[in-house]
């Protein structure tokens, strides 16, 4: 479907709705009128029988148009002497029969009549109704006009372009008419209109940054709108697709339209300068070329941006300011992204263009900038911004040629200078510590020489090649910039200010040539060793150092901390550089402990959580890579996973240690928690390597991992809670609990994965196998975690009581296995002998908790005890008797017969005496 199509069937949609609303409004308007005469026919009826009217006696004429009340009055004091009340009328229902000869008298007491109940309000109904035939009739009617027109004079010249129908002149010159004509038309209305009503001052006040966007889209407003989209199109037309006029005179035509915009939004108001600028913007999507060149593109979009910020300029519309801008950095990036001719050129100077028109009419209390507060402002802010990041781009598409990245430094310097001297734009000097490292990482060098590398494809050699800046021009420019907003940073800091001015200059002091040192050691060394860097991070280090020393002696405390904050991350960033990649880790894990450790030396506001923020970042670095370096190395437990984990977790204990002496707050705690996390992971990388030799990327586990783990977080699981019940901290108690979760997991998985009747593999020896290490020691450590825990965790302890249970029983019965088949354990290789051993040890078992529990006079081992002796039962009942033949099968059901007489006899025994000892009194 064509674009005609297209635009006359969402025409016909929007207005078939319209149609309807405005019926229904009109209906209902008519409704209203009739219900009036109604009631002002029964008064009229009433007043004809003598009874008192419902409306004072010189009733107005019943008037044609609407009804208008009007406001309510305070209602007038009543004389001292009423006359008596008259009858009451009757009801409206009733008012066609004739009244009575004589109406009964009333008493003078009786109470006074109730007056006549209206039977509509047209008030009421105006109030109700206002808003939505203004939105319908008023508002929708007027932009789906507008809409129509505008497309109308686009698809004209689209017209023109696609049927050969008349001469290039004559398709621009019908243009051009059409706009005078849809112009003259929005003027003339709006004269007419003026001297009906009086027109809005153009000296109101905005209400906010969204004023305007209320009001009531007038038709003159969408005429001259309509008009000024369709000028524009044609003159871009003439100068891009027929060439009828010169680059000269194109910018001269689109400036003189420009201005009339400006000149026609001052008087019409926000629709026009809305309609104007976005139908002016996607003129050249609409319109489109065999031979598009970005700079008609950039010159349009710049003569639109200027006459749209000058609108909001003088109108204080903050919100066409936001549209331009955007409209500027989408119209900069999209030639830079589909390669449009000439696109890193247009888009530059589009992007310093963006920073003279924000320089000029949006940087508070500068040429011609609005006098606001001391607070930041966020236009100024997004137009600086925005000019920084269409030159970047163009940089980066131009491969960082010469000029390319001269056009960005120029933007930059214009940056630091508009942040230096308007202080509600200093944040704008952050994205400059951003993107001016950013050109570093895309830098493109020449190549060597005497290599054959020359650019590929079929028209390789026919288009020049953009001269590609040297290793020397790499470092000048790294250094340079670095050193500006170093520079630049510290003078503001030491300038001072209010809050943000102050943290946003030393913020762009330090992240800017942090981040630049960085960009360069990944450009040059692909993060190998440098010990140039390194010695170039402890310079940059010492000069953070003095800063830091210089700033917190004044009353710039802020400042004095982001500084020595930056000299404790360069350090670790010099300690990275010098050694292999993986000391990053450790490097930034001491640099939070360095952090942590100044701010006991020096409290500076804000060191704390600096040092928090520090320890969350070596966690994003552990979950990014968790091996820490590619290659641990093959060494058991002293390999790169020690350092890795091992140092980080006691950085971080050290740190929560030494903030803990000036108060517990969420920087204490974060790094008390990366401390136990820390831990718990270098637990299972270590075991992980262990268990595979040194590759810790194999796949599966295996019975002796999961049993080590279980054995290690068990073990931790028991320190966490004991830590808990001296220190009554929650937290400790919340770890534990999470620890002993993960312990219990890796402990169930030997009798589920890695059951050794199901993997085949061997368990190792006699007695020190991996049955040891996957089940008695779990056990033993859950009657531990048991016993360690409070009285009110009474679940718990017995959840982790019958977990050593369970645990106890499978490595019995696996240990059974391995003493009569070996190491490798087959559940098809049982024997009749094995089988009756399991019911043996089994028996044993529950004799010995019977033992212990008459012992120790626990209840609980007692009731172990009975369970492990019904398994037994049910074994010898269920199995056995089937199973096992001959003198097996006696010998089974004879040990347990005597083990049970023997049980119920100590029972009885204990029973009675319970039963003989006085109770206490309850």
């Amino acid at each position: 479907m064509a674009m005609d199509e297209w635009a006359l069937l969402i025409l016909v949609v929007l207005a078939f709705p319209v149609m309807t609303l405005v019926a229904f409004v009109l209906v209902l308007k008519h409704r209203g009128r009739i219900r009036v005469l109604e009631a002002r026919v029964a008064a009229l009826e009433a007043q004809a029988f003598g009874i008192v009217p419902a409306v004072p006696p010189a009733a107005a004429p019943i008037p044609s148009g609407p009804v208008t009340l009007a406001p309510f009055a305070p209602r007038p004091p009543e004389p001292a002497t009423a006359p008596p009340e008259p009858a009451r009328p009757p009801a409206l229902h009733d008012v066609t029969r004739p009244p009575p000869l004589s109406a009964p008298s009333q008493p003078e007491d009786a109470a006074p009549p109730l007056p006549p109940r209206p039977g509509f309000d047209a008030g009421q109904l105006k109030e109700r109704f206002a808003g939505f035939e203004e939105k319908v009739g008023a508002r929708w009617t007027v932009w789906v006009g507008g809409l129509a027109l505008a497309l109308g004079g686009v698809f004209l010249v689209r017209f023109a372009v696609e049927q050969d129908l008349i001469g290039p002149g004559m398709r621009v010159g019908l243009g051009l008419l059409l706009a005078v004509a849809l112009l003259t038309g929005g003027e003339v209305l709006r004269r007419r209109a003026r001297r009906e009503e009086p027109a809005e001052p153009l000296s109101a006040p905005a209400a906010g940054p969204f004023a305007g966007l209320g009001r009531v889209p007038d038709v003159p407003s969408i005429l001259t709108a309509a008009g000024t989209m369709t000028a524009f199109g044609s003159i871009y037309a003439a100068y891009e697709l027929y060439h009828l006029i010169p680059p000269q005179a194109a910018f001269l035509l689109l400036a003189a339209t420009g201005v009339a915009t400006l000149l026609a939004a001052l008087l019409h108001g926000p629709a026009l300068a809305a309609l104007g600028f976005i139908g002016a913007a996607v003129t050249p999507f609409l319109i489109t070329s065999k031979d598009p060149n970005a700079w008609g593109v950039a010159l349009l979009i710049a003569a639109v941006a200027a006459s749209a910020l000058a609108v909001a300029r003088v109108r204080r519309w903050a919100w066409l300011a936001l549209i331009a801008i955007i409209g500027v950095v989408a119209w900069g990036l999209t030639l830079v992204v589909f390669d449009v001719p000439q696109a890193v050129s247009a888009s530059g100077a589009l992007g310093l263009v963006l920073l003279a028109l924000t320089a000029l009419l949006l940087a508070p209390r500068l040429f011609w900038g609005p006098d606001t507060g001391p607070r930041p402002e966020p236009i100024s802010i997004l137009g600086a911004v925005g000019a920084l990041v269409i030159t970047a781009a163009a940089a980066v598409d131009g491969l960082v040629g010469g000029m390319p990245l001269s056009v960005f430094v120029l933007a930059v310097v214009g940056v630091l200078a508009l942040a230096w001297r308007v202080k509600p734009m200093t944040l704008a000097a952050l994205a400059v510590a951003v993107l001016a490292p950013a050109i570093l990482t895309r830098w493109v060098f020449p190549p060597l020489p005497g290599t054959a590398m020359a650019p590929a494809g079929p028209m390789a050699g026919a288009l020049p090649e953009p001269a590609r800046l040297s290793i020397g021009h790499f470092m000048v420019y790294a250094f340079g910039m670095g050193a500006l907003m170093l520079g630049a940073g510290l003078a503001g800091a030491w300038r001072g200010g209010r809050f943000l001015v102050l943290v946003g200059w030393a913020v762009t002091g330090t992240l800017g040539p942090v981040l630049m040192l960085i960009a360069a050691y990944a450009r040059l060394t692909e993060l190998d060793r440098s010990v140039p860097f390194a010695a170039l991070a402890l310079a940059l280090a010492f000069l953070f150092t003095l800063a830091a020393e210089r700033l917190s002696r004044s009353v710039r405390a802020y400042g004095g901390t982001i500084f020595a904050a930056g000299a404790v991350v360069t350090l670790a960033l010099a300690l990275t550089f010098a050694l292999e990649k993986g000391w990053l880790t450790v490097g930034l894990a001491l640099a939070a402990l360095g952090v942590a450790w100044i701010s006991t030396l020096r409290p500076l506001p804000g060191l704390r959580a600096f040092s928090a923020a520090l320890a969350l970042v070596v966690l994003g670095r552990i979950v990014w890579l968790p091996t820490i370096a590619v290659d641990p190395g093959a060494t058991p437990i002293f390999n790169w996973l020690l350092w890795g984990y091992g140092v980080p977790a006691f950085a971080f204990a050290g740190a929560a240690f030494l903030l803990a002496k000036s108060g517990d707050d969420w920087s204490r705690r974060v790094h008390e928690s990366l401390a136990l996390l820390f831990a718990v992971m270098l637990a299972a990388t270590e075991v992980r390597h262990l268990a595979h030799g040194g590759d810790i990327y194999a796949s599966g586990t295996r019975l002796f991992e999961t049993g080590l783990l279980a054995c290690i977080y068990g073990a931790y699981a028991v320190g966490l809670s004991r830590l808990a019940t001296i220190t009554g901290r929650g937290f400790y108690r919340l770890f534990s609990d999470l620890v002993a979760a993960i312990a219990v997991l890796c402990a169930l998985n030997g009798l589920g994965e890695n059951n050794p009747f199901a993997t085949g593999e061997s368990v190792g020896g006699v007695l020190f196998n991996d049955l040891l290490v996957a089940f008695a020691l779990p056990a033993g450590l859950a009657l531990v975690f048991a016993g360690v825990q409070p009285v009110a965790r009474a679940k718990v302890k017995l959840a982790a009581g019958g977990l050593a249970i369970v645990l106890a029983l499978a490595y019995i019965t696996f240990e059974v296995s391995r003493l009569f088949q070996g190491e490798v354990l087959d559940p098809d290789q049982i024997s009749s002998a094995e089988w009756y051993a399991y019911s043996a040890a089994w028996l044993v078992s529950g004799m010995v908790l019977l033992g212990i529990g008459l012992w120790r006079g626990s209840r609980t081992l007692r009731l172990a005890s009975a369970a492990v002796m019904v398994a037994t039962v049910l074994k010898v009942f269920l199995s056995d008797m089937a199973d096992l033949e001959g003198v097996l099968r006696a010998v089974s059901f004879i040990g347990l017969g005597l083990v049970l007489v023997a049980m119920g006899w100590v029972y009885q025994r204990l029973l009675a005496r319970e039963k003989a000892a006085p109770r206490g009194p309850d």
